[in-house]
């Protein structure tokens, strides 16, 4: 009955898709069957397991993971091995053999073939890696749309008066050549010019009578006017790609000192994009014709920005600037470029 039992498990064995490989306490495989000589090509005799499965090298982290398992230290060590041959991959699990009395007796290992399922696992993960470049893709659109909205509305918004029109594509010039002389990062170089192009959205919230008003403004008509910077904000923060483009927009109206609005920040507090815009943006008010008082000079523009350095603008960047006035690389209806547009 016993033989009958030995050879039983003998076929068992051997009918197996799984390659089983046991080896005694000396390191010497004891049993393999069909499928594990099928993959190691050994014939089993006196031969050791280990490098028998690793074509003479045996890898250190599976020296070390066998090790533990021939310690008792685990109960169980897993690795993937390819063959190069075949091309085939195997899954392997090695597990300690023990007596009655629960001593090490030997070492199990069952090798899966996992071929397949990596393969599926590719597919998969290709698949997946085309989905998410696609929502990537809509997402760059979908933004790229809402962005052109918000220039067109700023557009229509500065059409309405002449005084106004083109304004925010001048600021975005300017602020622009500003930014690339005193940060030249390419990627904060666009959030500025794009900031600029957008400052005044927040706009569409003020009253026309105020927009158009060709008087200077009331106290109130000033609190009202001066809530656009936080309006425009709350316009672009839901966009995440934006929210740096929407914290410039809120803080181009700070000062130097502390004095502006909306959050009283003062000097490097205020984020440097919003310091380059300030410059931009009194810069172009200042050069412009308004309706209720006529455009300055170039010198005389210059003058006054010389005036407010350290009070109402960055010293640093506001020297910056007027180099660039006195080269004539800022001048007072600077070209607009159509991508500004």
């Amino acid at each position: 009955m016993e033989r009958d039992n030995g050879e039983l498990m003998r076929l068992v064995l051997d009918q197996l898709p799984d390659g089983v490989v046991i080896a005694g306490t000396d390191g010497r495989v004891v049993l393999l069957n069909d499928a594990a000589r099928r993959i190691t090509g050994c014939h089993g005799g006196d031969t050791l397991a280990f490098p028998m499965l690793f074509a003479d090298a045996v890898p250190d982290d599976v020296e070390r993971g066998v090790d533990a398992v021939r310690s008792g230290t685990v109960s169980e060590f897993s690795f993937a091995e390819g063959d190069a041959s075949s091309g085939r991959v195997y899954q392997n699990v090695c597990v300690p053999v023990l007596g009655a009395d629960g001593s090490y007796a030997g070492t199990a290992l069952v090798a899966r073939d996992i071929t397949e399922r990596q393969l599926q696992d590719a597919r998969h993960q290709a698949t997946v890696s085309g989905l998410e470049q696609q929502v990537a893709d809509l997402q760059a659109a979908l933004q790229e749309h809402f962005v052109d909205g918000m220039i067109a509305l700023v557009d229509a918004l500065e059409a309405r008066d002449r005084y106004t029109c083109g304004h925010s594509a001048r600021v975005a010039v300017v602020a622009d050549k500003l930014a690339q002389r005193v940060i030249g990062r390419a990627a904060e170089c666009a959030e500025i010019q794009l900031a600029a192009r957008l400052h005044d959205i927040g706009k569409v919230a003020v009253p026309d009578s105020l927009l158009d008003k060709p008087s200077s403004l009331t106290q109130d008509e000033v609190e009202v006017m001066d809530t656009h910077p936080v309006v425009g904000e709350s316009i672009l923060r839901p966009i995440v790609e934006l929210r740096g483009v929407a914290l410039i927009i809120r803080n181009h109206h700070e000062r130097w000192d502390g004095t502006g609005y909306p959050d009283g920040l003062a000097g490097t507090r205020i984020p440097i994009g919003s310091r380059v815009l300030a410059l931009a943006d009194t810069w172009d008010a200042m050069t412009s014709e308004r309706p209720y008082r006529s455009s300055l000079s170039v010198s005389e523009a210059r003058s006054e920005i010389e005036a407010h350095l350290g009070s109402q603008f960055d010293p640093v960047i506001g020297t910056v600037f007027l180099q660039l006035v006195d080269s004539g690389e800022v001048t007072a209806v600077p070209e607009v470029d159509a991508r500004i547009r």
